[in-house]
C-alpha cells in the first residue's frame, strides 16, 4: 500500500452455511498495523464491506499535536475532581441509578462463523415508535414453528425479530435464525 510492503491475511470460513466468503485484512510489512480489511459474501467478486486507510504514514507525530490549545478569549481553571481520585474520571454508574430494564443475557446458538445470536429486547422497546413501526412493516413477515416476525437479509447477514420480542442475528441464511429460535 502507497509504495509500501504489506501482507494479506485470508480468512476463510470452513462451514458452508455461513453467508461470509473471506475476510482480507492487509498488514503494513514494516510496523504490522493493519492497513485496510475488507469482507466478502460468499460467491462475491467484490467486498460488501471494507475500511482502509487511504493514506499511512507510521512516523510518530509531533508533541504539539497533543498539546491542549483553548481558543482565543477562555477562561482556563484547572482544579482535581472533588470526592474521586486524582486521575479517576467518575463513570455514569457511579453518578445516576441505572435505568435500564431488566433483560436476560443473550444466548448463542451454534459455534464460529455460523454462530446465531439469540436475544430478548425489553418489553415495549418498540412499542409507540412511528418510526419503528414503519421500518419493520416494510421489512418481509416470515413465521414458522417459533412464532412470527420480520426478516432483514444483507449479503453477510440475516436478522429476525419476532412478534414476541426476540431477535436473532448470525452471519447464516434465514433457516438457520429459524431453527436457533425453535430450540429455545
Amino acid at each position: 500500500m502507497a509504495g509500501r510492503s504489506a501482507y494479506e491475511l485470508l480468512l476463510q470460513p470452513r462451514d458452508t452455511s455461513s453467508l461470509v466468503g473471506s475476510v482480507r485484512i492487509a498488514i503494513d510489512g514494516t510496523t504490522h498495523v493493519p492497513t485496510r480489511v475488507q469482507v466478502f459474501a460468499r460467491g462475491a467478486g467484490k467486498p460488501a464491506f471494507e475500511v482502509g486507510f487511504t493514506s499511512f504514514d507510521p512516523s510518530n507525530p509531533p508533541a504539539s499535536v497533543f498539546r491542549f490549545n483553548p481558543p482565543p478569549g477562555t477562561k482556563v481553571t484547572e482544579s482535581g475532581a472533588q470526592g474521586s481520585e486524582p486521575g479517576r474520571a467518575q463513570s455514569r454508574s457511579d453518578s445516576a441509578p441505572n435505568h435500564r430494564p431488566s433483560v436476560s443475557a443473550p444466548k448463542t446458538v451454534g459455534t464460529g462463523w455460523t454462530t446465531v445470536v439469540v436475544a430478548t429486547l425489553p418489553a415495549g422497546s418498540t412499542a409507540g415508535d412511528s418510526s419503528a413501526t414503519r421500518i419493520l412493516d416494510a421489512l418481509p413477515k416470515v413465521s414458522g414453528s417459533w412464532g412470527a416476525g420480520h426478516l432483514l437479509r444483507g449479503s453477510l447477514f440475516s436478522v429476525l425479530l419476532t412478534d414476541d420480542g426476540r431477535l436473532a442475528v448470525g452471519a447464516v441464511a434465514p433457516q438457520a435464525l429459524y431453527s436457533a429460535l425453535a430450540a429455545r
